[in-house]
């Protein structure tokens, strides 16, 4: 789930008084913007340009609408700005809550993100996972499949699913690093379940540890890398480290939900 944040102004009483209407969160307002982005990803459309134009400085990156103008605290300001993205594609409105020309949105919507492919054979699998795990540096996800192409020649085709942004960089890289003579390239709409990382301190096997979590409304799974390194620290083997620290979480958030 989304949360857009949408003003005419902004001013703090309002914006305390609406968060604490719809979610229920108080205190100081930095605290509150923490407590917001730990539940939800945090968007703003645009912002309305500052009567002040020193604070223009904060708003690098960031979409102004020159038609509105607006008096903004500049310590407001920078809260939005640090805890909130622009949302760049079309969303879909599930429900609106508005007061004083501030407007909170919940917001589902299809993700774009594009698809690249290419196919090449007469590569080793040494060179397939130097390439896989370059891409992975700006890329969301990268597969490897073995197929079969013309000729009758097994030949290994690679999708890297990445942000627009990235995508012409990527076929670039694909290209020099590959014996490939073009990708190809298609949108695709990805619905995306809300997932945030959370910092846990757990005790398995008489020891504590710290790691980090991905949560989500259907599912809770523990980092991959952090479970590597307790298993290690413990030496046991990593499948009883990590079913033990999936068993943990679970009952912990079945505890949650409970009391919820």
């Amino acid at each position: 789930m989304k949360i857009i944040i949408d003003f005419e102004k902004l001013d703090e009483n309002v914006l305390r008084d609406i968060i604490k209407d719809i979610f229920n969160i108080e205190g100081e307002l930095e605290e509150i913007f923490k407590e917001l982005s730990k539940r939800f990803e945090l968007y703003v459309i645009s912002i309305p340009l500052p009567r002040d134009k020193k604070l223009l400085k904060h708003l690098k990156g960031f979409k102004v609408d020159p038609n509105k103008v607006c008096n903004v605290d500049e310590r407001i300001l920078d809260l939005v700005v640090r805890y909130c993205k622009q949302i760049k594609h079309p969303f879909l409105v599930r429900e609106v809550y508005e007061k004083d020309g501030i407007r909170i949105i919940f917001s589902e919507d299809l993700e774009s993100i594009v698809v690249l492919e290419t196919n090449v054979d007469d590569v080793t699998g040494e060179v397939i996972s130097y390439v896989v795990d370059k891409v992975l540096e700006k890329a969301i996800d990268v597969y490897v499949f073995q197929c079969i192409g013309k000729k009758g020649r097994p030949c290994t085709m690679l999708k890297v699913l990445v942000n627009e942004e990235n995508a012409l960089d990527i076929a670039k890289m694909l290209c020099e690093e590959l014996p490939t003579l073009g990708v190809r390239i298609y949108r695709v709409g990805r619905f995306k379940v809300d997932r945030r990382v959370v910092k846990k301190v757990i005790t398995i096997f008489g020891n504590e540890f710290k790691l980090r979590v991905k949560v989500s409304d259907v599912s809770i799974k523990p980092e991959f890398e952090d479970v590597k390194r307790i298993a290690e620290e413990l030496g046991k083997p990593l499948p009883v480290v990590y079913l033990e620290i999936l068993r943990r979480l679970e009952h912990e958030d079945s505890n949650r939900k409970q009391m919820s």
